[in-house]
């Protein structure tokens, strides 16, 4: 089942017309949200910068609050009858009424999917994976850099790349070589038992997974430094991972040429205490990730 424009609906039923903005201009701004023993986690958060993306791209109001669509996420994971899901929200410009601008006449679309969500294998958790830098920067003036919207092509390149050499993410660099983050992640680095990570002055998404750690961390103890950092800033870091909504903190054990102790001390520490946060707010343990921290 899938949620379109207020309604639960079979898959094959759910169908947006060829006229729309999506399709026609990649109009449309979306959020990746997770359930963890069927409860999702942080609705109001991804909610929140939903609106704030739509607020960016000139679509002022849904016709649906977020009572609403809250209640929808939770029908379609009842429907679907999911425990562990990947929630994608999408919203659309509407359809398109056939001026080339970005003021839109007709309401916008919501499409709301969950499906069963895939963990990366353990040894990733265990070994740490390697990732690469994109040769595509992200420009500092750049209108979309703080926005998520659907327009990803760039994204799905810089990943593609990191695939074909064998890494398992790309990191963006700004216009001036300084780090920003992955293509669906957030990127920390650890220097002295301080934790490091790019400012939201930057380029950047302001994730959910982030901001989370950030808070933990500042509860367990760990400074954090919030800036603007170039590859050279590596050289003296012990640890560093990406965080994301499915994946939580993923250790990096590779940035070439810089390589970080995996399993990191810090690391497993803020994830453990990432997963406790989890806990409380589901009211729940949650299924462990095989090979994280327990």
């Amino acid at each position: 089942m899938v949620f379109l424009n207020g309604k639960l609906v079979p898959d094959q039923e759910a169908l947006l017309p060829a006229s729309d903005r999506a399709i026609l201009f990649g109009d449309a701004a979306y959020e990746t949200l997770r359930t963890y023993n069927r409860r999702v986690f942080r609705a109001q958060a991804h909610l929140d910068r939903l609106r704030l993306t739509l607020k960016g791209i000139g679509i002022e109001s849904l016709p649906w609050d977020d009572a609403a669509l809250t209640q929808g996420i939770e029908d379609l994971i009842d429907a679907n009858n999911l425990t562990e899901a990947r929630i994608r929200m999408t919203v659309t410009g509407g359809e398109h009424d056939g001026q080339i601008r970005l003021r839109r006449t007709n309401p916008p679309s919501i499409v709301i999917t969950a499906v069963e969500l895939h963990i990366p294998e353990a040894s990733h958790y265990q070994h740490g994976v390697r990732v690469a830098t994109s040769q595509y920067p992200i420009h500092n003036n750049s209108p979309l850099a703080r926005l998520k919207t659907t327009a990803r092509l760039v994204n799905l390149m810089a990943k593609e790349e990191a695939i074909e050499n064998d890494a398992f993410d790309a990191i963006f660099l700004d216009d001036q070589g300084l780090l920003l983050e992955g293509t669906a992640s957030n990127f920390f680095f650890l220097v002295d038992g301080t934790l490091h990570t790019a400012s939201l002055e930057t380029p950047i998404l302001a994730g959910v997974t982030r901001d989370l750690v950030i808070q933990v961390a500042k509860e367990i103890g760990i400074p954090v430094l919030e800036g603007r950092f170039g590859l050279e800033n590596l050289a003296g870091a012990e640890e560093a991972f990406i965080t994301s909504t499915t994946t939580e903190l993923m250790p990096v054990r590779e940035l070439s040429p810089y390589r970080f102790k995996v399993p990191g001390k810090i690391t497993g520490q803020l994830h453990r205490a990432y997963r406790n946060v989890v806990e409380k707010e589901i009211g729940s343990r949650p299924t462990p990730i095989p090979g994280a921290p327990a």
